[in-house]
Order: C-alpha cells, then structure tokens, then sequence
C-alpha cells in the first residue's frame, strides 16, 4: 500500500506542477513490460495470478 499511495503522491505532484506528459514518468516507462501488482491474498497461487493475468 505504501507504492501505491507514493504514486498516487507523485501523480498529484505532477498535476499540480504542471508537468508536461511527455517528461511525466507515465512517459518514461509507457513502452516498459514490467507491471507492478500488490495487496494481492497470500492464498493466491501463482497460477490463480497467471489465471488472471491471461485474461
């Protein structure tokens, strides 16, 4: 929760500099395959994630 809400943090920040879209971090890692996925129930599987991720 703590990535999650220091992300949000920053889009806020973003917003409220003005920063352009096209140096926001948004643009830096838009052609990036890595996803980050968290607060997910340790009692999921890897293959409940796969499951979902496929969808």
């Amino acid at each position: 929760l703590t990535k999650v809400k220091l992300i949000s943090e920053l889009n806020e920040r973003e917003v409220e500099l003005g920063v352009a879209e096209k140096v926001s971090w948004h643009a830096e890692y838009k052609d990036s395959a890595w996803v980050f996925v968290g607060g997910l129930p340790y009692e999921l599987t890897e293959g409940d994630i796969i499951c979902v991720f496929s969808q």
